[in-house]
């Protein structure tokens, strides 16, 4: 553990460019949520992050006045405007849970295994759970939400909400290019796993934590107690029913996404790394509800904790 937080040290100080600006923002993170007093500061710190240091943010996305967000971590928790991300017409189609960049996607190997720049990762050590035979055959994607995207995550289609776990963790870079084969991220780092049950089977979406993320907040008031070292589970029961493209959590500060989905749920998501995605988009048609036999195998264990 000792030799994973220097290499998280490490790794932070590459990204910011050196140890004082890492400490800059460091110190930057502690104060995100400390009210800005003017609009026309908050303009001026806004545009320091967003056009400086990242792209800069499209206003017209916005829900408000960009002046009008008090805070730094207010502004990074923001929503979009409904009518600039519309919904596919229909209900069959399983869209994009984000705003994101495609890292990788492809099918789940028979041993379970999920690749992610040359990485294999255990489905059951990404879950945290045993029961994860329903996927062999399914799609994953790993989707890189950027600073400048919106960090809210949504449902992929028509579900209810089964198990959500906390796994404590790190907090490595999920930044693609500094992932390496000797820490695997996405099982050494801080997530929050969500199963969700379709008519057509289940999708597990993972929200993994990366460096600078102080938190992951559930936009119900329900879910699991956030433990420092202990990995912790919420059964709903019952569970709750969410609609395609309703709100589910946020992220604070830099984060991934990662869909594993059943292969009842739909064919090939055929989506190729670098892709920029909006969320709202098709990712693939879900198959017929009668194609095929829908599992039931919820990935879920009594109890809560």
């Amino acid at each position: 553990m000792v030799r994973v937080k220097i290499e998280e040290l490490s790794q932070a100080k590459q990204i910011h460019g050196g140890l004082v600006q890492l400490c800059a923002a460091s110190l930057g993170v502690r104060l995100a949520r400390v009210p800005i007093p003017t609009r026309r500061l908050r303009r001026h710190v806004f545009s320091r992050i967003y056009g400086d240091k990242y792209p800069a943010l499209c206003e017209a996305d916005l829900e408000k006045p960009l002046h009008d967000y008090r805070s730094i971590n207010e502004l990074f928790t923001r929503g979009i405007r409904a009518d600039r991300r519309p919904m596919p017409e229909g209900s069959n189609q399983l869209i994009c849970p984000c705003d994101c960049t495609v890292q990788d996607s492809g099918t789940l190997e028979r041993s379970l295994v999920l690749n992610a720049k040359g990485i294999s990762y255990s489905l059951a050590s990404l879950l945290a759970t045993d029961q994860v035979q329903s996927f062999s055959g399914g799609q994953y994607a790993v989707l890189f939400l950027s600073p400048s995207d919106c960090h809210r995550v949504f449902c992929p289609t028509e579900s209810e909400l089964v198990e959500i776990t906390h796994v404590p963790g790190r907090r490595l870079l999920v930044h693609p290019p500094y992932q390496r084969k000797e820490y695997p991220v996405f099982t050494l780092n801080e997530r929050v796993v969500m199963q969700l049950r379709s008519p057509r089977g289940s999708i597990a979406l993972v929200m993994i934590a990366g460096w600078g993320v102080g938190n992951i907040t559930y936009r119900f008031a329900y879910g699991p107690r956030k433990r420092s070292y202990r990995l912790s589970r919420y059964v709903c029961e019952p569970s709750e029913r969410f609609q395609r493209g309703d709100w589910l959590a946020t992220f604070e500060l830099g984060s991934t996404v990662i869909l594993a989905i059943e292969p009842t749920v739909c064919d090939s998501l055929g989506l190729v790394p670098g892709k920029t995605l909006r969320y709202g988009e098709s990712l693939a048609p879900l198959r017929s509800s009668s194609s095929k036999p829908v599992s039931t195998n919820t990935l879920t264990s009594k109890g809560k904790s």
